[in-house]
C-alpha cells in the first residue's frame, strides 16, 4: 500500500486556493473597470444634455459577489434629480428619451468579458 504525505496534498490545496481567490480577485476588478467605464459614459452623456435638471442625474454602481458569481448593478441614484432618469433615457408618451442607457453597457460588454476571460485563464 502506498504512502501519502499529506502535508504535500494540503500543501498543493493551500496553492491551489490562493490561485483561485487571486483569479477571483482579477475578475472582479475586469467587472468593477467595466462598470466604472458605463457610469462614466452615461454621466457624460447626461452631461450633455439641454435640460439642466437631465444634468444632475446621478449614476451609480454596487459590486456584489457571491462565490464565483461577480456583478455590477448600474442605474441612478435614488431621489432629487435622479427620479428623472425615466424620461432622461426612455422619454414619455409625448417622446423625450434622447439620452443613451443600454448602449453605453451593449458598447463595453466585449471589452469587459475580454478581460474577465483573460483574469479567469490564468491558473
Amino acid at each position: 500500500m502506498p504512502t501519502i504525505d499529506t502535508g504535500q496534498v494540503k500543501d498543493l490545496a493551500k496553492a491551489l486556493a490562493a490561485v483561485l481567490l487571486r483569479n477571483q480577485t482579477l475578475v472582479a476588478a475586469a467587472v468593477k473597470h467595466g462598470a466604472q467605464n458605463i457610469k462614466q459614459s452615461v454621466s457624460e452623456d447626461l452631461q450633455s444634455s439641454k435640460n439642466h435638471a437631465f444634468r444632475r442625474i446621478r449614476i451609480h454602481y454596487d459590486m456584489q459577489e457571491r462565490g464565483p458569481i461577480v456583478e455590477a448593478d448600474i442605474g441612478p441614484e435614488q431621489g432629487g434629480a435622479s427620479s428623472l432618469a425615466n424620461l432622461a433615457f426612455f422619454g414619455t408618451s409625448r417622446g423625450g428619451g434622447h439620452h443613451q442607457f443600454y448602449e453605453h453597457g451593449a458598447d463595453e460588454l466585449e471589452p469587459t468579458a475580454r478581460y474577465v476571460r483573460e483574469a479567469a485563464s490564468k491558473l
